[in-house]
């Protein structure tokens, strides 16, 4: 899997493609490597590639584009979905339907029941692991944008406070997104050196 650059790191026609899905789960074997810190640095750098932040200001950090890990499962693969036939001359279309429909239930609540069964026995095994969920309701976006200001340009907290939201929330959001990334430490604003007195 090749990392992303611009110009040296970065690519930025790809940064602004990639999407990541809102995963739940994800297997276990990759989750250093292309789990929640991956997924955390794209989205800061696509944060900072939607807000023109100069490419030197960037994390200096490598990601990779994330795969797509399609875990899926099949119905019907042991017991396939066989709707009844309809006897139009001793039964009417809603009858019909009655009788489908408790064919339907039957076979969802079966798959669902062996699909239930197969996924926990991946997570007993440990090759998927739960993802933690983000319980902030500010949009995602938003928060990445707060922290690549914060991160790369040293923009104070209460600079960044708008649209209702409080410097504590937005501190809040900025330091999780900063850990999730691996760059837990904060920024602070760079401040000005006053001259000494007498000079």
């Amino acid at each position: 899997m090749a990392a992303l650059n611009r110009p040296a790191r970065y690519n930025s026609h790809v940064l602004s493609d990639i999407k990541i899905p809102p995963y739940k789960y994800f297997p276990t074997h990759v989750m250093d490597s292309e789990g929640p810190k991956q997924w955390a640095r794209v989205r800061l750098l696509q944060a900072c590639e939607r807000l023109n932040i100069p490419n030197e200001c960037w994390p200096k950090v490598t990601v990779k584009e994330p795969k797509d890990y399609g875990y899926s499962y099949r119905c019907g693969r042991l017991q396939p979905l066989a709707f009844p036939s309809f006897f139009p001359l001793y039964e009417s279309e809603s009858e019909w339907r009655s009788r489908a429909q408790i064919i339907f239930n039957e076979f969802l609540n079966r798959e669902a029941y062996r699909f239930r069964q197969e996924f926990q026995g991946a997570i007993d095994q440990k090759r998927i692991t739960p993802i933690k969920q983000v319980r902030d309701t500010t949009p995602l976006e938003l928060r990445y944008e707060w922290a690549a200001k914060r991160f790369c340009l040293h923009t104070p907290f209460r600079e960044l406070a708008s649209d209702g939201y409080t410097v504590d929330r937005i501190r809040k959001s900025v330091s999780e997104v900063l850990k999730v990334a691996g760059l837990s430490k904060d920024i602070r604003p760079r401040l000005a050196i006053s001259p000494k007195k007498g000079k």
